[in-house]
């Protein structure tokens, strides 16, 4: 049974990435990180892109192979399942630098709360099929250990995370997506 939400597993991420290229998906997502570790330069916003975050992040990791640092990717469960064959080209390039975050809530949290496919889909033996390394946790001690052998190992690596449904309340966020992503892009248009 899932212990965390996605705001408590946000802040763990962030503790243990808090440099990193980090690609952010959707909404209620974004909304969660801002609210609960503030605005990093570090971070993609990906708002409107539904199923996009994996492949962003695998464009940006092979773009900076020669970088050690890691880049990490957050997607839910209805977004990978929206973007699911991106885990074949992953699985394909095998991008040393790159780690999968499935924060798997079994919704689609920005849209409402329906129910996903996920509770029917084991993204960890999908991920490990296509030659990925995967790991699926449901509490914060596993969530932890994960996390560090992703920042530890070459990659590419796929931990999802069974996070429970609680959410906290967030505005809206209005701004203008070029904008919002001009720190994300100098930064690593610098590396």
């Amino acid at each position: 049974m899932a212990t965390l939400s996605r705001a408590e597993a946000l802040k763990i991420i962030s503790e243990v990435f808090p440099h990193e290229p980090t690609i952010v998906t959707l909404g209620a997502t974004v909304r969660e990180l801002i609210a609960t570790v503030g605005r990093r330069e570090n971070d993609f916003y990906v708002l409107d892109s539904m199923g996009l975050p994996v492949a962003i992040g695998l464009g940006i990791a092979l773009g900076r192979q020669e970088n050690p640092e890691k880049v990490v990717v957050i997607e839910g469960d209805g977004g990978l399942l929206m973007g699911l064959s991106s885990l074949t080209t992953v699985g394909f390039l095998k991008p040393t630098n790159l780690v999968l975050l499935i924060l798997d809530n079994g919704t689609y949290a920005s849209t409402g709360g329906q129910p996903t496919a996920a509770t029917t889909t084991d993204f960890a033996a999908v991920a490990a099929g296509c030659g990925i390394h995967a790991a699926t946790v449901d509490d914060d001690a596993g969530f932890r250990a994960a996390l560090a052998d992703a920042k530890a190992a070459d990659g590419p690596m796929l931990i999802r995370m069974m996070i429970d449904q609680r959410s906290i309340k967030t505005p809206y966020l209005l701004e203008d997506p070029i904008l919002l992503s001009a720190p994300f892009r100098k930064l690593v248009g610098r590396a």
